[in-house]
């Protein structure tokens, strides 16, 4: 089932009620003509903005994508930080420990 896009359906809905309007005014094969061509027109520029809309989605799907990749990267950063920060105060306890011993003796 095809989905229709609100811009499609409004040009639509506004091509059938001026062919209605042209009909009740005895419209001329001309006028209707022209009323099908602006109609179709409508209906090409309602498709383009969908098929840009659905471009900008992808484009932001990508983004959010990388952005997620970037937070996970740091994240693993910040974990290796963390742990060599446990490191170096667990080596300075380690340190200080020994130095107080040796001013004891």
């Amino acid at each position: 089932m095809t989905k229709i896009s609100s811009y499609k359906k409004f040009s639509l809905l506004g091509a059938a009620l001026l062919g209605v309007a042209l009909l009740g005014g005895c419209a001329t094969t001309d006028e209707m003509n022209k009323a099908q061509s602006s109609a179709d027109q409508a209906a090409q520029k309602a498709d383009q903005a969908n098929t840009a809309a659905a471009a900008a989605k992808t484009e932001a799907d990508q983004a959010n994508t990388t952005a997620d990749q970037a937070k996970s990267t740091a994240d693993s950063a910040k974990a290796e930080a963390d742990k060599a920060m446990q490191e170096v105060d667990a080596l300075s306890e380690k340190i200080d420990r020994m130095f107080k011993k040796t001013m004891q003796k």
